[in-house]
């Protein structure tokens, strides 16, 4: 449903307004193909003639294909140290064009939600959907609803949920997961807005069956942004096919803060991009995680 399609939603609709001004307003250099070995995996390609001439080609995502899980592709943003927590995302350095093009964009326009955890979504004021008005118009080229469901990892229930944005809009669904001896409490504060829903993913929670919960849902495709304990997570679990990273060429960001910290990952590199002009330096990768 579109933002201002209820006049009632005032704030709701001034946010949205605000975050398609800033994403109309941003200079978007593009990306240049540095390499790309994509062909033979099978995989999804999503663009427009838009996107292609600034992406310098396809964005890809594995295929369907895990049942009863939703696939999953994880998102970030490091500087070039390896950090990725910073109080503004936007001092890691990763630029306009991965801000909005691929963070905001490619990443999560075919996404039937998109999952974050406590902290990444613990500020009132913010909202996880696209904003471009060229990848609004793909997303509902390929089916999708205006804005993709919201999806949040929380132990504790800590949780914004009386000034929350994003808890606060009936027309946006969203779900939180959480263990099990916190969702009494959780449904308690959420009793008068029926479009959140608490998943019990157990104790300790669950994620594989948090994921089994919304694809029955009908969450086909989500897109995880951070934080880097719920990507982890996530990892360890067996969850994500596709990792989307994006590399500045500065450092910043607290130090020793990586994405992931666990066993080596088995990952596959199919997409190398470079970044031009104001964003030169800048590299955004593309892997395929192996089991």
């Amino acid at each position: 449903m579109d933002c201002a399609s209820r006049a009632n939603v005032t704030r709701f609709e001034t946010y949205c307004q605000r975050r398609e001004k800033e994403a109309l307003s941003a200079a978007l250099s593009g990306f240049y193909t540095v390499d790309d070995r994509s062909p033979g995996y099978g995989l999804v390609r999503l663009g427009s003639d838009w996107t292609r001439a600034r992406f310098d080609g396809d964005f890809y995502r594995v295929r369907d294909g895990l049942g009863d899980l939703p696939e999953m592709n994880l998102v970030f943003v490091q500087s070039r140290d390896g950090n990725t927590v910073a109080d503004n995302p936007s001092t890691l350095g990763g630029g306009d064009t991965d801000k909005h093009l691929v963070y905001e964009g490619l990443s999560r326009v075919d996404a039937d939600a998109v999952l974050a955890g406590a902290a990444t979504a613990r500020s009132g004021g913010m909202v996880f959907s696209l904003w471009h008005p060229e990848l609004v118009a793909l997303r509902c080229l390929l089916g999708h609803r205006r804005h993709p469901a919201q999806v949040v990892v929380t132990d504790g229930g800590d949780l914004p949920i009386e000034r929350g944005l994003m808890f606060d809009e009936p027309t946006l669904p969203v779900y939180l997961i959480t263990k099990s001896p916190v969702v009494a409490s959780l449904r308690a504060r959420l009793r008068n807005r029926p479009w959140v829903e608490v998943v019990d993913a157990g104790n300790p929670v669950s994620l594989p069956a948090a994921m089994r919960h919304l694809r029955e849902r009908g969450m086909r495709v989500i897109s995880a942004i951070g934080g880097r304990r719920t990507a982890t997570a996530l990892l360890r679990s067996g969850l994500i096919s596709d990792i989307y990273l994006t590399t500045s060429p500065i450092e910043a960001g607290e130090p020793d803060t990586p994405f992931y910290e666990g066993p080596p990952l088995n990952l596959t590199r199919i997409l190398l991009k470079a970044g031009n002009g104001p964003d030169a330096g800048v590299k955004f990768e593309h892997f395929l995680v192996k089991p």
